[in-house]
């Protein structure tokens, strides 16, 4: 086995003071590196590393970030038209929300990894709003990235060995597990998922109790919910009816309070 050097040159205490165009720094080390609303165009940032920098309100156009990593940067007020960022990271690192609108990857594995990445990155910095948002992309982007792995016929998916064969099948029981759980409660992201989920459920109940019950579908979904809130017990409604809303209520209720419980615990 052979090595060879792969040593990143180091740029450190250094002010941008003029655009930057069609320029590489592929492979450098920023440190304590300053730029105020500067443009950077066409510029290759690929597999730089962002330590401890200032780039305030400045625009990176059609510039490329792969496999960058900020650390401890300030980047506010600064946007990335058209800009890359494959296998980039951010840590500690004060930025704008709205990079989530408009600087993700077209790759849903790709995208799904950079806003991870920018969610522990948001609650480093206490940007909880920004959590909560960057939450429920990954949510949306895991769905969309399970379902193409389960049923694209884009070359991309099928032509590789880890989505192929039975791996496929794999993805196709996971993509339904993500859906159910989806409906279920948002993946954990939506209080309005877990309370239309609780009254489907209660309707559920109360038309088979009503099938087998001579009381009217109006009656028999009053008793069913109050039966669900553990308000009344009452002959009305049959023993494993009674058993199955108990258990609903307390699978329901847990759902809602773990989302309370983790919007809360971000504030």
């Amino acid at each position: 086995m052979s090595l060879i050097e792969h040593i990143k040159e180091r740029i450190e205490d250094k002010e941008f003071s003029e655009h930057v165009e069609n320029y590489s720094f592929t492979r450098k080390e920023f440190v304590r590196v300053y730029a105020v609303g500067i443009t950077f165009s066409g510029v290759d940032f690929s597999q730089c590393s962002f330590n401890s920098c200032y780039f305030r309100n400045c625009r990176f156009i059609r510039c490329n970030f792969t496999g960058s990593s900020f650390k401890e940067s300030y980047l506010r007020g600064s946007t990335f038209p058209e800009s890359i960022f494959k296998y980039t990271t951010f840590e500690k690192s004060p930025m704008d929300d709205r990079f989530l609108d408009a600087a993700l990857p077209a790759e849903e594995n790709l995208a799904r990894d950079l806003v991870r990445s920018l969610r522990v990155n948001f609650s480093q910095i206490g940007n909880y709003e920004a959590v909560n948002k960057a939450s429920a992309i990954e949510v949306q982007l895991t769905g969309a990235h399970l379902y193409k792995a389960a049923y694209s016929r884009e070359a991309y998916y099928r032509g590789k060995e880890h989505y192929s064969g039975w791996k496929r099948v794999n993805f196709i029981a996971h993509h339904a597990q993500w859906k159910f759980l989806d409906l279920l409660w948002g993946n954990g992201e939506s209080l309005r998922r877990v309370i239309v989920s609780s009254n489907l459920f209660i309707l559920f109940i109360a038309a088979l109790n009503w099938l087998e019950n001579p009381i009217s579908i109006l009656k028999s979904t009053e008793l069913s919910f109050y039966q669900f809130l553990g308000i009344v017990t009452c002959n009305d409604v049959s023993h494993t009816y009674v058993a199955l809303l108990t258990i609903g209520r307390l699978i329901f209720f847990s759902l809602f309070i773990s989302i309370l419980i983790k919007r809360l615990s971000k504030r």
